[in-house]
């Protein structure tokens, strides 16, 4: 049954994230990278809960924005099993992420706050033609997503794919922006393909 959720957790050194952001700082600039997705990928990675407790006037709560794609499997997902959970979720440009759980951080500690789609390409076709996959119950794909926050193009993405309840499959994870994939170009050429090095990695918009 697909599920959705959000999260928050702290941004640790060994986050995918955080490999992404150390091999981007190596990358020299590129004529096939716009440069607003050069500075994107500098940019470091997360926020700082001061930061989001101040926007949130002191709330352990905040919101994050799904991505048009994320919205549309979501819809296509909860039409197919009639699941009106999910789809008041795919009606809502974005949703609310408790921090509760962060109350013992310091403040100046960095975090990600994301959401996460857990489904079976037996319930998404958009999916199934999207990654080549056989209606199968018994595989279970996970999407990772991260809007960065005050950059509506820009965005990180994993998708891991599940058999099962075995990993059969990382498609790794990759800093993705709109502008990239507006350019024409299909995959990240050289230095810019960023995700886990087990892992072909390009920017996709899930």
């Amino acid at each position: 049954m697909a599920t959705f959720s959000t999260y928050a957790e702290v941004l640790e050194p060994d986050h995918p994230m955080m490999k992404n952001h150390a091999r981007a700082m190596k990358c020299r600039p590129s004529r096939y990278r716009p440069t607003a997705m050069d500075q994107a990928l500098r940019a470091e990675p997360g926020v700082v809960l001061a930061d989001v407790l101040r926007r949130a006037g002191g709330a352990y709560e905040t919101t994050t924005r799904l991505t048009p794609k994320s919205r549309a499997d979501i819809r296509e997902i909860a039409e197919l099993t009639s699941d009106d959970e999910l789809l008041a979720v795919a009606e809502r440009p974005e949703v609310p992420v408790s921090l509760k759980h962060l109350r013992h951080l310091d403040p100046q500690t960095r975090i990600v706050v994301g959401y996460r789609l857990d489904v079976t390409p037996a319930e998404s076709p958009r999916l199934r033609r999207r990654m080549a996959l056989p209606p199968d119950p018994g595989i279970t794909l996970h999407f990772d997503e991260v809007v960065f926050p005050g950059t509506p193009d820009v965005f990180w993405a994993a998708t891991r794919m599940e058999e099962s309840g075995s990993l059969v499959s990382h498609s790794g994870s990759a800093f993705c922006h709109r502008s990239f994939l507006r350019s024409g170009i299909s995959r990240v050429p050289s230095c810019s393909r960023l995700g886990d090095q087990h892992a072909n990695v390009w920017p996709v918009i899930l």
